[in-house]
């Protein structure tokens, strides 16, 4: 081979290894792969939704505890998302009701109502951080799962996630939290499916870099023809704790979901039965 035939194969392995590296010059980006990451959640959940799902929590000191939410949820294009999340069991906590409406980019306003108080009380500052019932997830990650408006993305390769005994091609994301932006952990991994882009995986990192929090979708399954997750677990990696969260039902109400039923002030007069709940 002469030198000039050499230099010519050089600059093409070059050329490869390029491209393979950078994740895609052509393609999307980071930010690019996050917006659809929440399309597909809009799209997955979009209209009038009924819901039931279920909390399995193992605590750090291995004691468990469980809860079953009924949901309704309505998401109209141009209007605010909201959400409503009726406590159904345990018994001690039965009539409990988490509210959350988000108007388009803007942050979510999030109410509880516990029926011993009779009254709701919106949930403010950093109360958004805590613990919603008991689980590893906060407030605001069941009241607004956007990610697009947290965080910032940069596409950093490709690797594949197995769930069961499939496996499936997956971009992966570092993200960065936006500037005053309310996102619970400066810095974040995500491993995103190509072709549905739900997310399936995800790494949550603390101030000090520390690794704090990972999710795993364990199951997938279908709605409207959309893929979701039909079973996910949560687990704070400082403690050992964990939440599983399983999906028992999707569907849509033969008739929209009146928009009072997510008024903060009708909240003490919501009535279950008339959705299919146990009261």
């Amino acid at each position: 081979m002469n030198k000039a035939t050499l230099v010519s194969v050089l600059a093409v392995l070059v050329g490869v290894l390029t491209l393979t590296a950078v994740g895609y010059a052509a393609g999307l980006t980071g930010d690019q792969i996050l917006q659809k990451v929440d399309e597909h959640e809009t799209i997955a959940t979009q209209g009038n939704l009924i819901s039931k799902i279920r909390f399995d929590n193992v605590y750090s000191d291995g004691t468990t505890a469980y809860n079953v939410f009924d949901g309704l949820s309505k998401k109209i294009s141009g209007e605010p998302e909201k959400s409503l999340i009726y406590f159904e069991e345990p018994a001690d906590v039965a009539g409990t009701i988490f509210l959350s409406i988000k108007p388009e980019g803007e942050d979510a306003r999030m109410w509880l109502y516990l029926p011993a108080l009779g009254m709701a009380k919106e949930i403010v500052a950093e109360q958004r951080k805590q613990s919603f019932a008991g689980s590893t997830f906060s407030y605001k990650d069941v009241g607004s799962r956007s990610f697009a408006d947290k965080y910032s993305a940069k596409l950093a390769g490709e690797e594949t996630v197995k769930i069961g005994d499939k496996s499936y091609d997956c971009y992966v994301l570092e993200l960065t939290a936006k500037p005053n932006s309310d996102a619970d952990y400066p810095t974040a991994k995500a491993w995103v499916e190509k072709d549905s882009f739900l997310m399936l995986k995800s790494e949550d990192y603390n101030a000090e870099g520390k690794l704090e929090r990972t999710m795993e979708v364990l199951a997938l399954g279908k709605f409207d023809g959309n893929v979701v997750a039909d079973k996910m677990v949560a687990t704070n990696v400082l403690d050992g704790s964990s939440t599983t969260i399983t999906f028992l039902e999707r569907k849509h109400p033969a008739n929209p979901i009146p928009d009072s039923v997510f008024d903060p002030n009708n909240l003490a007069s919501f009535d279950p039965t008339e959705f299919g709940f146990s009261s």
